[in-house]
């Protein structure tokens, strides 16, 4: 039985698909910062492809990353951008975006679970006509 439950792979791609989403978002103004952590997600779930606690775990593990990430870059643009008192006071947000974040990405894997086990129920093995 493999006790693995840390999928780097899944995690990976997910990760480039939650910052290229991100930055897209940005970039165009508007803030789908949470819809990018369930789009990802569901990705790291529908990779991984075991059982809906890896899914979750790999889930997580990504929002752990990713609002690492993300919420590092928030700091730096405030800094940048002249804020860097205001940032101070508003730690407790950027905390509540970052448990937010790993919450909506654990559920975004077990999404993802549950969608591979549909796709799965619904295909038909092709059985051999000559057999």
């Amino acid at each position: 039985m493999d006790m693995e439950i840390f999928k780097i792979r899944p995690i990976m791609i997910s990760l480039g698909i939650l910052l290229a989403t991100y930055f897209t978002f940005y970039i165009s103004g508007a803030s789908l910062i949470f819809p990018s952590f369930l789009l990802a997600a569901i990705a790291v779930g529908f990779m991984v492809n075991e059982d809906i606690k890896t899914s979750a775990v790999n889930g997580a593990i990504l929002g752990v990353i990713g609002g690492i990430i993300i919420n590092a870059f928030f700091i730096v643009l405030m800094y940048v951008q002249g804020y860097g008192s205001y940032v101070v006071s508003g730690i407790l947000g950027y905390l509540l975006f970052f448990v937010i974040e790993v919450i909506i990405a654990a559920l975004g894997g077990v999404l993802g679970f549950y969608v591979q086990t549909e796709t799965l129920e619904d295909v038909e093995p092709e059985i051999p006509e000559d057999a």
